[in-house]
């Protein structure tokens, strides 16, 4: 009896070896078909780079040009932004990185190994206005005026130095809205470079960087933000990059240059001005730092003009993913895109090159090496290290080793069998004989382990799958709350409890400065109006659908209600963004304003659309949803008997709603309200898209109609381009904060509703109620 079990003991782990083998043998055979036809083709290699959105056209367009010289270059770029490349770029994830701000010391000091610039394209920026009456482009303005209308002192578009420089046009008495990037930004970098030349208070009060604490305006995300916040208000007044000022039309300033004309920014006029500087460049592998070519001198010369820079290694074997054939690729690409590549800026709107910028390339590219030998060698001679790397196709000792593990596989296995087979046997004589030896009562010893070894483990395994799911979330939140705690122990050493009640928010390098609290009380106030406005009305729909709705109305309706709680907040942002701000602008903030805006500071503020309002308009739409779908199940819990009750004592239908169905599902109710709140504080994109993203002590609203910022919502904006370590260790301090938040809110809900639980049970019922209000 003992034999065939032996034998079926030995099947499984048979046919297990079998199909490793054959596996093996695939592979091998997969492997080897691979390698001759790699033998055919030329290599792919794959040049991978991220950084600054501004040149991302030009790249592009690059990518598909040079893939028609060279079909078997790849190349991917990611346009992330300028900090985002740089991050990148020092952690030597990609192989080249972008920036349209140099290296600063700090961040040339954080790098694995030297690198240089490699000037790429040149770009401006303009500044756009919206001002009905006003619709050509042309409006004169000058670099202090600039710096006073962003500083919040010229407030007015009559103001007397701005009527100086435009005697000829219609300026309306009306309030200049300010509009600014609330991402951090390589663009921002050039213009606050601008205003920090022309304006020594704006030196003082913001200085230069890629993100400045704004001492006015309402922020929008990138360059197609700001366009749409211009475009879509009017009075408006706002920075962006020519390009875009040009795709979507939008009027643009005549700026007043150092030797007093008022430049239109064409091609010409900003060539002039980085000719101004091309003598006085260093050189690639140099200090960049203080590179400006704002404000140039010269008679044509437009004064925001600026370089963005491809980065590399200047040892391109830094990078552990190079090869010799990727690192002469790219270092082609580069130079053929700094020369012929220049062909195709300027149908994009983009500057080519001076002559004299394009030499200082070709100097800082020759100095490239790979493994210590340059990688723009003599002709006729490759680059070093040409064969080595991973990138290599597989050889012919390769191909004759995988055609060799064939028979060496089949070999190990029918010896495996061999082996298997002949223990097999040994072990069940043995087994026999000792069976025929042993005594009864070690035979029943014997018995009994055996019983023990072939009891079930479904128990067993059961209690182990529900422990360790109950124990993840625990693990979870520790794991979390221990990341997120280490990240931002640097910000909280340097501020202390001052991080939660500090006001500044300074990430220009030598600043630095972190206070959370206006971000706090962003994030409760448009949660508060989310809650007061979404929460009845969620409770509504529930109540309609389960108490007042025929079934055929009830089910359609209750479908759309979960079909809304699935669309991605994303869209609510964009559908927000584009179109329903201007709704609750015109229909409901313009009348407040203009009714109560000069007695009630809560109306005060001038209508723009981008506010902590809007953002709580949008917010309660995104939770009504969800509050109402599990409204609805808990209402459809109280038993019926409760309604039943409350009708035979005369009870109307809202009587037996408000008395019998409210007490019974009021607990159930607060949960669905807390989760609700749960998501709105949460919400990231949706409410960094419409909450006007204000910056330090101006973030927190005095007014329902003024912009504010969240937790959530400063976090994605500059999040990205932190490239210092306390700015990065700040980011996470406001997790932190919203960590703790989230945790405190739950903890608080659910005290509440064990609270409301135990007076349900304590309180009187539904009938008395009724009855008592009845008598």
């Amino acid at each position: 009896m003992r034999k065939p079990a032996a034998r079926g003991a030995h099947a499984k782990p048979a046919l297990a070896v079998t199909a490793a083998v054959i596996l093996m043998i695939i592979i091998t055979i997969t492997a080897a078909t691979a390698g001759v036809a790699s033998a055919q083709q030329k290599q792919q290699i794959n040049l991978t780079g991220a950084g600054a959105t501004f040149p991302f056209p030009l790249i592009d367009t690059w990518r598909v040009e040079y893939q028609k010289l060279k079909p078997h270059v790849n190349i991917n770029y990611q346009s992330i932004g300028s900090g985002g490349g740089i991050k990148q770029f020092t952690a030597l994830t990609v192989d080249f990185g972008a920036s349209d701000a140099p290296l600063s010391q700090a961040q040339r000091d954080a790098l694995p190994a030297p690198a240089v610039h490699i000037p790429e394209t040149i770009g401006s920026v303009v500044a756009a206005y919206n001002v009905p009456g006003i619709n050509q482009k042309g409006l004169k303005l000058s670099g202090p005026v600039l710096a006073d209308i962003f500083l919040g002192k010229i407030t007015r578009w009559d103001d007397p130095r701005i009527k100086s420089l435009n005697p000829d046009l219609p300026l309306p008495s009306h309030d200049i809205v300010v509009v600014r990037r609330s991402d951090g930004s390589g663009t921002t970098f050039v213009w606050t470079d601008y205003l920090s030349k022309v304006s020594p208070e704006w030196e003082a009060v913001a200085g230069r960087g890629k993100s400045v604490q704004w001492p006015t305006g309402v922020g929008s995300p990138g360059n197609e933000g700001v366009a749409n916040s211009i475009k879509g208000t009017p009075y408006t007044v706002g920075y962006l990059e020519l390009s875009y000022a040009l795709t979507t039309g939008m009027p643009y300033a005549y700026l007043q240059n150092p030797a007093g004309n008022f430049i239109e920014p064409t091609k010409d006029s900003i060539r002039a001005a980085i000719s101004s500087y091309a003598g006085s460049l260093p050189a690639g592998d140099e200090s960049w730092e203080h590179v400006s070519t704002t404000n140039a001198p010269g008679e044509q010369s437009y004064p925001i003009a600026s370089f963005s820079y491809l980065l590399l290694y200047k040892e391109l074997g830094t990078n552990p993913a190079m090869t010799g054939e990727k690192a002469s690729e790219l270092v082609s690409f580069v130079l053929w895109a700094v020369t012929d590549g220049q062909a195709y800026s300027g149908g994009l709107s983009y500057v080519p090159l001076p002559d004299e910028v394009v030499a200082l390339n070709k100097e800082a590219l020759s100095s490239l090496t790979f493994g210590g030998q340059p990688v723009l060698a003599p002709p006729g001679q490759g680059p070093a290290g040409g064969g080595e790397g991973g990138e290599g196709g597989i050889g012919a000792w390769q191909l004759v080793a995988a055609l060799a593990a064939v028979p060496a596989a089949l070999i190990s296995y029918y010896y495996y069998l061999y082996r298997r087979r002949r223990g097999s046997r040994a072990q069940l004589a043995f087994q026999e004989g000792a069976a025929g030896d042993s005594s009864s009562a070690r035979g029943r010893r014997r018995i009994d382990i055996a019983g023990m070894l072939k009891k079930p483990r479904g128990d067993r395994s059961f209690r182990f799958v529900v422990v360790a799911a109950a124990g993840y979330t625990a693990f979870l939140i520790a794991l979390v709350a221990f990341t997120i705690a280490s990240g931002s122990s640097q910000v909280f050493a340097k501020e202390g409890l001052g991080f939660l009640t500090g006001t500044d928010w300074n990430a220009v390098e030598g600043r630095e400065s972190y206070g959370a609290l206006p971000y706090i009380v962003g994030t409760l106030v448009s949660s508060g109006i989310a809650m007061a406005i979404g929460v009845p009305i969620s409770i509504g729909i529930a109540v309609f659908v389960t108490e007042i709705a025929q079934q055929r109305i009830a089910t359609p309706l209750s479908f759309v209600v979960e079909l809304l709680a699935a669309v991605p907040s994303i869209i609510y942002g964009l559908w927000a963004l584009f179109v329903f701000r201007f709704w609750v602008r015109d229909l409901i903030e313009v009348p407040l304003n203009n009714a109560f805006g000069g007695s009630l500071p809560l109306f005060a503020q001038t209508p723009f659309g981008l506010d902590v309002f809007t953002a709580g308009i949008v917010l309660a739409i995104m939770i009504i949803p969800t509050v109402s779908s599990v409204s609805r199940e808990v209402i459809r819990a109280v038993p019926n008997a409760q309604r039943e009750a409350a009708y035979s004592l005369g009870a109307t239908r809202f009587e037996m709603v408000k008395m019998a169905v409210f007490p019974y599902a009021k607990s159930g109710l607060f949960g669905a309200a807390v989760l609700g709140l749960g998501r709105a504080v949460g919400e990231t994109m949706l409410v960094t898209m419409i909450i006007g993203n204000a910056i330090g002590a101006a973030a927190i609203p005095d007014s329902l109609f003024a912009p504010s910022q969240t937790l959530a919502s400063l976090i994605a904006n500059e999040f990205n381009e932190a490239v210092t370590p306390l700015h990065t260790s700040a980011l996470i301090g406001l997790g932190v904060v919203l960590f703790m938040l989230t945790i405190g809110i739950n903890i608080a809900a659910r005290l509440m509703v064990a609270r409301m639980a135990a007076g349900a049970a304590a309180g009187p019922s539904a009938t008395s109620g009724i009855a008592r209000v009845r008598d």
